[in-house]
């Protein structure tokens, strides 16, 4: 986004401009490409600065669910990224994606009782340990 790259004419005539995936560099977009670049920088350090305060509410938190499982502790429906992240949510009063949960060495479900720590990256470079605990019905 905004970058100003030199192209031969023929090609960012028949190919890039044709297909409305560039600009002529005037001065006018110069000048629309730096504002949209600041807006960028600016919502990425106010999203940066939220997660770093979302992770200190969150470090203690300890996910608790109740789930049917077999005597040998196997779940019956194993525990997914999305209701971990639904339960999160409603622990700090924030959005968290599915897809930043991180179950380590569990693959894409828990499909066994007891503790296991997950790893939830917040942003780039702010990642969180948590506690799930899941106990038998």
């Amino acid at each position: 986004m905004g970058d100003i790259k030199d192209v031969s004419d023929g090609y960012g005539r028949n190919y890039l401009l044709a297909n409305k995936l560039a600009k002529l560099a005037t001065e006018g977009t110069i000048k629309e490409s730096e504002a949209l670049k600041k807006k960028a920088d600016t919502e990425m350090r106010v999203a940066h600065e939220k997660a770093k305060e979302i992770a200190e509410k969150a470090k203690d938190i300890v996910l608790e669910f109740t789930k049917k499982s077999s005597k040998s502790g196997t779940l019956f429906a194993s525990l997914t990224k999305e209701e971990i992240a639904t339960q999160l949510s409603k622990s700090i009063g924030g959005k968290v994606d599915p897809d930043s949960i991180n179950l380590k060495e569990h693959g894409e479900h828990i499909k066994q009782e007891g503790e296991h720590m997950i790893e939830v990256e917040l942003a780039p470079e702010i990642k969180i340990e948590l506690k799930v605990v899941i106990k038998a019905e």
